[in-house]
């Protein structure tokens, strides 16, 4: 998307445009849906398998339906405002292509609640690698479109985006209906009592996850209103950031939270508290290792990793600049947020909804609150969305935390958990200081002086790029490792099979 249309204002729009459509996936997709139903349906299968998949069916059905009705009225509304709302040019053109990619949630809803199922068969690749059709549609449909331009370009690009949502689910199929096979006849599969009784008693969970997560992503959609409101090309920038700190927080956060939410389950239904803190402790110090380097390694390696990325084609040498700044911004949140997707599990797992909604909705306030005086205030242009969602996603951890140690009694960070997070802090620090000394007097990388407020040319080459990029990744990681095996870091060295096995099976 960058090297075919840079930060143009018409691809920046599409990116509103996606932020908007996806308000309805955040709401009844992979959160709420997940969180409700895994702790019910886990309830069910313990006492008998086939009346589980039976609740799963129903709630497959019934979400269908709602969703169909949702969307077409919604649909409705958006065409009714686009032909009578006498919007400027710029907005209609933003709400037009949310009413173009909104069909799309349909089947990314239903990815998700089948994606709950698998997991809770303990089913991980598939849906993990799912979204991977997404993302080759995507690319196709980026590839073909390059020459045309982006205000052309933008109308055919977010069809492609129903049809990639439709693959992305459609993987899933044949997996999901061997599973339901072993329990239901064929006719069965397709013969829903719709909202059965069953599902009424996951209305009040639901209910309260949805709310919780409507703040978010209304904050979400607000977020892009902020950015086009610092720029036009603001939405862009902080789009291709997010993308980058979105790797890290989807593979050791999003993966480890949906894995972690099920043993849970299991474990408060057995009552072995002692076990449950164990798989929480177990999975901080395990994300922290992998996070917290990732955080640091968005700071040192963050402008390297942008230009190589995307300093090619329509890409300018600004928008290499405000998409680190906005990179820099998120990087501050990354920790935090991660820890904030393990927390929510640990209070779903015993049907606890209303704490993570409430910290939810008051970090969306507090994200709102500077934004806006980060935007119209201070003027830090797009950045400032970046830093207020750090901020924010700071509070939401403290209050989660401080909430979950006391309905324990006792709290999360024993000596042992906090004494492996500081050997992992240790070997961090010291790897982001060498690679700023060899990027600085070795490699010419201009991290130091774009802190000291200079703004300079990156260089387009593209070998210089990856010769600058893996000489500082090559060092940051050497070191790193370096100093995990001299600390006997046993986390860290677990990572890349050195160490003891203790904790290999630790989820199971």
């Amino acid at each position: 998307m960058a090297i075919a249309f840079g930060s143009n204002p018409a691809i920046a729009a599409f990116m509103v445009a996606f932020r908007f459509s996806n308000l309805i996936r955040r709401l009844f997709g992979e959160g709420p849906i997940s969180s409700g139903f895994i702790p019910h349906f886990e309830q069910i299968r313990a006492t008998s398998a086939e009346k589980g998949v039976h609740f799963f069916r129903d709630l497959f059905f019934s979400l269908n339906l709602f969703l169909i009705l949702l969307i077409g009225a919604i649909e409705l509304l958006l065409i009714a405002l686009l032909n009578w709302g006498h919007l400027q040019p710029d907005n209609a053109q933003i709400l037009y292509l949310t009413i173009l990619m909104l069909p799309g949630i349909l089947f990314i809803c239903l990815f998700g609640l089948s994606s709950s199922f698998l997991q809770c068969e303990r089913k991980f690749f598939l849906t993990g690698f799912a979204p991977a059709a997404f993302n080759v549609v995507w690319i196709a449909a980026a590839f073909f479109l390059k020459d045309l331009p982006p205000s052309v370009a933008v109308v055919p690009l977010s069809l492609s985006i129903v049809a990639a949502f439709f693959f992305q689910w459609a993987i899933l199929t044949p997996s999901l209906l061997s599973h339901m096979k072993l329990h239901l006849s064929w006719k069965e599969c397709f013969s829903p009592q719709l909202f059965s009784s069953e599902l009424r008693q996951i209305v009040k969970p639901l209910f309260l996850g949805v709310f919780g997560v409507a703040a978010v992503q209304i904050n979400s959609a607000l977020d892009a209103i902020f950015a086009r409101c610092a720029s036009l090309e603001g939405p862009a920038f902080v789009w291709y950031a997010i993308r980058i700190e979105q790797l890290p927080l989807a593979l050791f956060g999003i993966a480890l939270s949906s894995a972690l939410l099920p043993p849970l389950s299991r474990a408060l239904k057995s009552s072995n508290i002692d076990h449950y803190l164990k798989l929480l402790r177990f999975a901080f110090t395990r994300s922290f290792s992998l996070i917290f380097p990732c955080t640091l390694g968005i700071f040192v390696l963050g402008i390297a990793g942008i230009n190589l990325l995307y300093g090619h084609g329509d890409f300018s040498n600004e928008a290499t600049y405000q998409t680190t700044l906005c990179l820099w911004g998120y990087g501050l949140g990354l920790v935090p947020a991660v820890f904030v997707l393990l927390l929510a599990p640990a209070f779903y797992a015993s049907k606890e909804f209303r704490t993570p909604m409430l910290g939810s909705v008051i970090a969306v306030v507090i994200n709102v609150l500077l934004s806006s005086f980060f935007v119209f205030g201070l003027h830090l242009g797009a950045i400032s969305i970046a830093m207020a969602t750090s901020l924010s996603a700071w509070f939401n951890y403290f209050y989660l935390s401080y909430s979950l140690s006391k309905k324990l009694g006792q709290p999360l960070f024993d000596k042992t958990l906090f004494s492996s997070l500081l050997k992992i802090g240790i070997c961090s620090l010291i790897a982001a200081s060498v690679t700023l000394f060899v990027g600085f007097y070795l490699t010419a990388d201009p991290t130091l002086n774009i802190v000291a407020g200079q703004k300079l040319i990156f260089t387009r080459s593209l070998g210089e790029q990856c010769m600058q990029f893996a000489a500082l990744s090559g060092t940051f990681v050497l070191v790193f490792f370096s100093y995990a095996w001299v600390l006997n870091v046993e986390d860290v060295l677990e990572l890349i099979g050195i160490g003891s096995k203790a904790t290999k099976k630790q989820l199971e």
